[in-house]
């Protein structure tokens, strides 16, 4: 059996008004159990009370310049509570309300992780944690149960396991958590928060392998799902328009669940003909999407008056259950319209649904995957031109160029007419596209013609010619 390791005396700097002091620590031997600190002017070695060396550097850090007086652990460990207000104080950094709704959905995230964290791998304060104890939380989650926070002894339904993407989830927060309240992460670490001898000296998660995720099948609406998820919302929310306004307008937008939700008429965006609305999305990045003007005309004859583009949400949905006597489920519904309470409620919808198709279970974000599998033709402009001139994309797109609205219409552009010539004729008018059959055939052709298929712009082009010569006979 290999020995033991010896620990041998340790020679650190310590700096006191500028003044570097040479400190000799002592490793535990015989009957001291901790190390012990010695520099010029003491009478003899006194102890840190750590038997960890790292822990005794950062003790007899604070003996030197406090003259000597040994610290009580507690206030030279960071607490569960210090640790998470240098999370918020991160997070609340935002300024713009739109980027303080996102940073808050995060900052949920992250301290979601930490309580996870804290309650698998039993460790409190979470600081203290070791880098065994972080591969450890990775191995020992992976063995519960979905609803590992609330354990039913006498279920006789078998949970299936956490998964290890959403392990994955929670070690990426803390990776992240744990940089912000480390001295040593540069630009990462929060100051100003802590005195700086609690911030930790080492970010444990990245010192280890971690586990491996799974991937899973991309999950994607077909044009007969489609169709059918209109059908149910008009069948089973008959009265409630929103429901189809908001499946219309997330196969339009390729947007994320609260950019869609949170649509205001201020970001109507009108040239010519053309509908678009601009929106800030994740990471702050601007961007346009257009919608069909029988669409368009659609959200028109539910507007209420007020900033959201979807406000009449409450009202349409208290009035439904109203009509059918269900007065206790209208009394639980806001009075005031909130994005995030339509974001839920229609993600509930899409799940009720999918269940029963023969695809299986799909949520909300499908409709984006959807979207952008629809537009993946073509070319992203930006990616190129960044290639050629030898910068990133996102370092030319901050410093060196500035999109301008006729740029943003025309990406919106390219991204409709994609997603436009991707869709089934049935679907595209059951989700607003009601123009003539020769509008159809310009916009594919359009779309046909930017993804450089010259095959189908050869057929579009033949069929636009006879609708002409058909509609001047006719």
């Amino acid at each position: 059996m290999p020995r033991k390791p010896s620990l041998k005396k340790e020679t650190i700097q310590v700096l006191v008004n500028g003044t570097p002091v040479k400190v000799v620590l002592h490793p535990p031997t015989g009957r001291r159990t901790s190390w012990f600190a010695y520099w010029n002017g003491l009478v003899a070695s006194k102890s840190t009370g750590q038997s960890k060396l790292e822990d005794a550097i950062r003790v007899a850090h604070r003996m030197v310049t406090s003259g000597c007086a040994r610290p009580v652990l507690a206030d030279a460990v960071l607490t569960d509570e210090e640790f998470e207000e240098i999370q918020r104080a991160h997070f609340n950094r935002k300024t713009d309300p739109a980027a303080k709704l996102r940073a808050q959905k995060t900052l949920d995230d992250c301290l979601e992780a930490i309580a996870a964290f804290r309650d698998i791998a039993g460790i409190k304060p979470v600081t203290t944690a070791r880098v065994d104890d972080c591969a450890i939380f990775q191995r020992k989650a992976l063995m519960l149960p979905k609803n590992w926070r609330k354990q039913y002894p006498n279920s006789q339904q078998e949970v299936a396991s956490l998964s290890p993407n959403t392990v994955l989830k929670w070690s990426r927060a803390l990776q992240a958590a744990f940089d912000r309240a480390c001295r040593s992460a540069g630009r990462k670490s929060v100051r100003g928060v802590v005195e700086e001898q609690k911030l930790l000296t080492e970010n444990p998660w990245k010192q280890f392998t971690w586990i491996e995720g799974t991937r899973k099948p991309i999950r994607q609406f077909d044009g007969t799902e489609l169709l059918a998820l209109i059908d149910y919302l008009e069948e089973k929310w008959l009265g409630v328009g929103i429901a189809t306004a908001v499946a219309k307008a997330c196969l339009w937008s390729w947007g994320r669940r609260a950019e869609v939700m949170g649509l205001k008429w201020e970001l109507l965006r009108t040239v010519g003909d053309e509908r678009h609305f601009e929106i800030v999305g994740k990471w702050g990045i601007e961007k346009w999407f257009r919608v069909p003007e029988a669409f368009y005309q659609e959200l028109q004859s539910l507007c209420t008056g007020g900033p959201f583009v979807f406000a009449a949400y409450p009202q349409q949905l208290r009035e439904f259950y109203e009509r059918r006597g269900r007065q206790r489920e209208a009394k639980m519904v806001a009075a005031e319209f909130k994005p995030v309470n339509l974001g839920d409620w229609f993600h509930e919808q899409i799940v009720d649904w999918s269940t029963k198709q023969p695809k299986g279970r799909a949520t909300l974000h499908v409709f984006r995957k959807t979207s952008l599998q629809y537009a993946r033709c073509g070319e992203d402009l930006n990616r190129q031109v960044a290639a050629d001139a030898r910068l990133s994309e996102g370092v030319m797109m901050t410093n060196y160029v500035k999109e301008t609205d006729e740029q943003m219409r025309a990406k919106s552009n390219r991204m409709y007419r994609r997603i436009l010539a991707s869709l089934d004729p049935k679907v595209a008018q059951r989700y607003g596209h009601a123009e003539t059959e020769g509008c159809q055939l310009k916009e594919q052709l359009q779309a046909a013609i930017a993804a450089e298929n010259w095959m189908l712009v050869d057929e579009l082009t033949k069929r636009l010619r006879k609708e002409q010569r058909l509609t001047r006979t006719g």
